[in-house]
């Protein structure tokens, strides 16, 4: 399994949702938040790349595969609020890299919405900000464009496109090196668990448990959850 800041942060979040989705490949229904944020980070990448705003938050939209909750206003207005410029720097920069020198390095990949230089930026359609350090997301970011381009600090930020708000930080090898161990720990955990899996499938439900929390209200598998633990793994209200 390749990793990525979104599966740890899911496992770290729940293991029972993460081994549905993840290690049985369960499907997740397209919610209107999902959608939201993937036609405006398309959009915003069009508008970097040259096209006109509505030319832009259509291509958008059609990434969303025009979602029915999701309109092409509320696109258009959260687009309009990023501070962007056409050809400002490369958009959704890929990477793909081992978390250490092992042979048997778990690998973590990721999509970067903008790097420029050594300053990157990932863009959020969020309702509630919250802070660069509050996870590890820009952390591993910072790390991987550390790799790329044989820097020693990176500019990470957050953007809330809703409240025009930013949060960054100058990430240096420090900071990269926390996130990289946070990222190296959970996958190698995960990685011993999904092999102890293989051998002893009927203890699933020990090996990934479910952690009711308030992320339960937009896990698509509460209700199964409930059915088979019992009120006990419903979140308090």
């Amino acid at each position: 399994m390749i990793y990525s800041f979104s599966r740890l942060s899911l496992y770290e979040t729940c293991p029972l949702r993460f081994r549905l989705k993840y290690i049985e490949g369960r499907e997740e229904p397209v919610t209107k938040a999902l959608a939201l944020g993937k036609a405006v980070h398309k959009g915003i990448e069009r508008v970097i790349s040259g096209d006109r705003h509505e030319e832009a938050v259509l291509k958008g939209w059609a990434e969303a595969d025009f979602h029915p909750e999701v309109s092409f206003d509320e696109i258009s207005e959260l687009v309009e609020k990023a501070p962007i410029c056409p050809h400002m720097g490369e958009t959704e920069v890929y990477f793909r890299l081992p978390l250490s020198d092992s042979p048997t390095a778990p690998e973590i990949q990721g999509y970067i919405d903008l790097v420029s230089g050594n300053v990157l930026v990932d863009w959020k359609s969020n309702r509630r900000p919250y802070g660069v350090l509050d996870n590890h997301q820009v952390g591993l970011y910072a790390w991987a464009v550390s790799r790329l381009r044989g820097v020693d600090q990176v500019e990470g930020s957050l953007y809330f496109l809703r409240y025009q708000k930013e949060s960054k930080h100058v990430f240096d090898s420090h900071d990269m090196e926390r996130s990289r161990q946070w990222a190296i720990v959970l996958a190698e955990k995960i990685d011993e668990k999904r092999l102890i899996l293989d051998l002893a499938p009927e203890k699933a439900d020990d090996l990934f448990p479910a952690t009711p929390s308030g992320a339960c209200r937009h896990c698509p598998f509460a209700a199964e959850c409930f059915k088979k633990f019992g009120s006990a793994y419903l979140p308090s209200s």
